[in-house]
């Protein structure tokens, strides 16, 4: 359900409180977001929450195809047999009476934008290679990495499929921006050791997986979760449980800490990314502890003690005040 994905972030909680008005009403919803930031799990929970919970939810990456095939895939295809396989009838007329998730309907060629429209204002289908329309009744959800303005200024979004899909926009934050990465790091730990409920993290690893900078969002982070429970030495996950390989990738700062006091030679690889992490943070906010606490989502003597551990130096009154 919907208000399973909240865990206090502001952004979140207004898009689930909007998408809660709507929950039950055929009106399409576009999600905006980069890739990773929970796009399609933000659909299904608008699936569940709607009086279509009973019937299909169907996703299609709109991306993932060549164009043929895509046409096939969507909109089904002929049989002279008279009679079709789930295949064959095509992913809008499987998910009829219930959900459509178009992910990355930017990528959707132009001729098949002009299937979807007509789909969208006559509610049939007209399958590849067929005369005989299909009725279908659908609720669409689509997901676009980036504003669609741009595309339809170079002549690669229709703008009147553009705006049947956006009746109601909605953009989920990157990971990074997200105010509740503690609480959200905890809920899916929970789900990836489910299977394992006596592993647990120590603060320190969450307080150093919520001031990485995550490129590749929430799916990423899911990824990092997983791997360090499959290759756990013990069930209690700490600092050292997470290969400094393990697909993190290039720290938001640079990688080598600029001290060179032994306590921050002696850092290792992960430490020294959330080092670099959180003295980015620190010059950004011009020393001002209270704002980059507020910003990674923890106490003052959290950081603090962060910090000690870190080998940061505590800012001076000045350019704490600047």
């Amino acid at each position: 359900m919907l208000d399973e994905l909240e865990f206090g972030d502001p952004v979140m909680a207004r898009n689930i409180q909007a998408a809660k008005r709507l929950e039950s009403r055929d009106i399409p919803i576009q999600l905006l977001g980069e890739s990773g930031t929970g796009k399609e799990y933000f659909a299904r929970a608008l699936h569940t929450a709607s009086e279509r919970a009973d019937k299909p939810f169907v996703a299609v990456n709109c991306g993932s195809l060549p164009e043929m095939l895509l046409q096939s895939e969507l909109f089904g295809r002929a049989n002279g047999a008279g009679t079709q396989t789930d295949d064959e009838r095509g992913r809008i007329v499987q998910a009829n009476g219930g959900t459509l998730f178009l992910d990355d309907v930017g990528d959707l060629p132009l001729e098949l934008q002009a299937q979807l429209l007509h789909v969208l204002e006559e509610r049939e289908v007209m399958p590849h290679d067929s005369d005989t329309p299909i009725k279908v009744d659908i609720r669409i959800v689509s997901a676009a990495r980036g504003s669609l303005q741009e595309k339809i200024r170079r002549g690669e979004f229709r703008e009147d499929l553009f705006y049947r899909l956006q009746s109601l926009v909605l953009t989920l934050p990157p990971l990074r921006d997200r105010k509740d990465k503690k609480e959200l790091t905890r809920h899916l730990f929970a789900q990836e050791s489910a299977a394992t409920p006596a592993v647990g993290l120590s603060e320190d690893l969450i307080d150093a997986l919520c001031a990485y900078s995550w490129p590749g969002n929430i799916r990423q982070l899911r990824n990092v979760l997983r791997g360090m429970i499959a290759l756990r030495t013990s069930d209690r996950l700490d600092l050292t449980s997470l290969p400094a390989d393990y697909g993190i990738g290039a720290p938001v700062a640079e990688a080598e800490p600029r001290d060179s006091a032994p306590e921050v030679q002696s850092l290792n690889p992960l430490e020294k990314a959330e080092r670099s992490a959180l003295l980015r943070e620190i010059d950004l906010h011009h020393g001002n502890i209270s704002r980059v606490a507020h910003k990674l989502g923890i106490g003052r003597n959290t950081l603090y003690r962060k910090m000690r551990r870190l080998g940061i130096a505590f800012p001076s009154r000045q350019s704490a005040r600047r």
